[in-house]
């Protein structure tokens, strides 16, 4: 049978297969082409001894074995895009901060070879309409004035108190904002969280990388916000920035948060791939709130989606297959500097 995880583009005047999930593509002869159309209206006549099948079984374009694919309750669209970005493969991975700060120092020179993206330009004929400036009267104002990326972390530990009221108002649901059972809804679409949620869903989940929290056992937690409790799931943890492709100034941060999104509570309301761009979205929306929490109580907070799936899913233990992790968010007392001191060295 043909692999699902290849799609076929044509690229100047050449077909091109592109197998997603192995991150591979191949340019395809008339002859490789022709067969492979024949194969896909006769899946049962591959040859093992024919040159040609061999080299399309050897590529994963044909698969001798019967396919374990989980279903997907989108359109192929979204899944060509969630896989084919998944897993990236680096040819170069950081065994530790000083070699991060080498590979990111030469990949910002290599930047200043290609022409810098100008600011939209508008012609003095537009006259426009002025607007008052801006005040900072009120708390969110100087909260959100404080926020700033950091990637220069304290060895110092976060309180429980604190870590738990991040995560009330980042994941919890807020009984202020239950809807009421008047309204028809059944108990578990009526919560609410503090940032929005496609379609009221909650399809966003998060598990806790407690790295030094007083009060709490080093180990990756999922939180259910239901219960207002974590409930451990791994305690054997890498550095962190084994996880994060090689980002090992991140290896102190006290704490971090794992955002999954549940596809399968999307596939149930919304059945177009376009509720692909929710899962990202409402992730986008949680992340913030993160931020502004971990801010609000004179934390610092760096965020990543540069993720090595394939090492942080067995830590997460999902127990779903439709549950995907996303993106990453950690807090801690922070020097304040966007740069870690490695990069900042190398620089000088």
């Amino acid at each position: 049978m043909i692999s699902k995880d290849c799609f076929f583009i044509v690229v100047d005047s050449t077909l091109i297969c592109w197998d997603f999930q192995a991150h591979k593509q191949y340019e395809m002869s008339t002859a490789h082409a022709q067969r492979l159309m024949y194969l896909i209206e006769n899946p049962g006549c591959v040859d093992q001894a024919c040159a040609i099948d061999q080299a399309l079984i050897s590529a994963g374009v044909v698969k001798v074995d019967q396919e374990s694919t989980e279903a997907w309750g989108w359109d192929v669209l979204s899944r060509i895009y969630h896989f084919g970005t998944k897993n990236i493969p680096l040819e170069d991975v950081p065994v530790d901060e000083t070699a991060w700060a080498k590979l990111y120092l030469e990949h910002c020179e290599s930047l200043w070879q290609k022409q810098v993206p100008l600011e939209r330009q508008h012609s003095g004929a537009e006259s426009g309409i002025p607007l008052p400036s801006r005040t900072c009267e009120g708390e969110l104002e100087k909260v959100l004035l404080r926020r700033s990326t950091v990637r220069e972390f304290l060895d110092f530990p976060l309180r429980l108190e604190s870590l738990a009221k991040i995560l009330q108002y980042t994941l919890g649901f807020v009984d202020e904002r239950e809807l009421p059972e008047s309204c028809g809804l059944p108990d578990a679409f009526r919560k609410r969280r503090c940032s929005p949620s496609g379609g009221g869903l909650n399809s966003t989940e998060g598990y806790v990388l407690a790295n030094n929290v007083d009060g709490l056992d080093k180990g990756l937690y999922y939180y259910e916000a239901a219960s207002n409790r974590l409930l451990l799931k791994s305690v054997d943890i890498p550095q962190l920035g084994a996880l994060l492709s090689g980002q090992h100034f991140a290896n102190n941060l006290p704490v971090g948060v794992f955002f999954t999104s549940r596809f399968d509570k999307l596939w149930w309301k919304y059945e177009h791939s376009r509720a692909y761009r929710n899962a990202l979205l409402e992730v986008g929306h949680v992340a913030q709130t993160f931020q502004l929490m971990s801010t609000s109580l004179g934390l610092g907070t760096w965020l990543t989606g540069a993720l090595c799936e394939k090492e942080i899913e067995p830590l997460l233990k999902l127990e779903n297959a439709h549950e995907q992790v996303l993106f990453f968010v950690g807090c801690g007392y922070a020097s304040g500097e966007a740069t870690p001191e490695s990069l900042r060295e190398l620089a000088r």
